[in-house]
Formats: C-alpha cells, sequence, structure tokens
C-alpha cells in the first residue's frame, strides 16, 4: 500500500525542527489514519471505501465548524489538491 501520497510520513514527528505546532498535529493525525488503513483494509475496495468514509467525515466537521461556505470551499481545494496529487497515477 502507497503511504507516501502527498505528506511526508514520519516516524517521531516531535524532533522535526521548523514545523507549527499545527504541523506536528497534522503529521500525528495523518500517521494515525493511516496506521488505521494498514491494519483494517484487507483490499482495494476496502481502502476506497474507507476514504470516501474520511472525506465525509472531513465534510461533516468542516461544515459543522465552518460553516457550509467555507466548509465547501475548504473541501473543494482539498480535492483540487488531491487531484494534482493522483493525476499522474491516472491512466
Amino acid at each position: 500500500m502507497r503511504t507516501n501520497i502527498g505528506v511526508v510520513k514520519v516516524k517521531n514527528e516531535s524532533n522535526i525542527e521548523g514545523m507549527t505546532e499545527a504541523d506536528h498535529k497534522l503529521v500525528h493525525y495523518f500517521n494515525g489514519l493511516m496506521q488505521m488503513v494498514e491494519k483494517t483494509s484487507k483490499s482495494s475496495e476496502d481502502s476506497i471505501l474507507l476514504a470516501g468514509a474520511m472525506i465525509n467525515a472531513a465534510r461533516l466537521l468542516y461544515y459543522d465548524q465552518l460553516g457550509p461556505t467555507q466548509g465547501q470551499e475548504l473541501m473543494d481545494n482539498n480535492m483540487e489538491d488531491f487531484v494534482h496529487v493522483i493525476k499522474p497515477t491516472i491512466h
């Protein structure tokens, strides 16, 4: 499974200099989610379904915390970034 998509995966995020507190948290959360994927996904289909669930959870959290307009704007920006990351792999 490819675990280095667009984000640097680090083993000990507290030792990286120059990162903000938000950066440390993001790396920590990302690593936790990727560990969950590695432990629970038994197939590509499982991984894709889990990713869809994560995207929908993000949407709910964004909308709840930021409101519908800002939440959708953040989702649009995140999906645009994601498409740029995976675009070379789409055939």
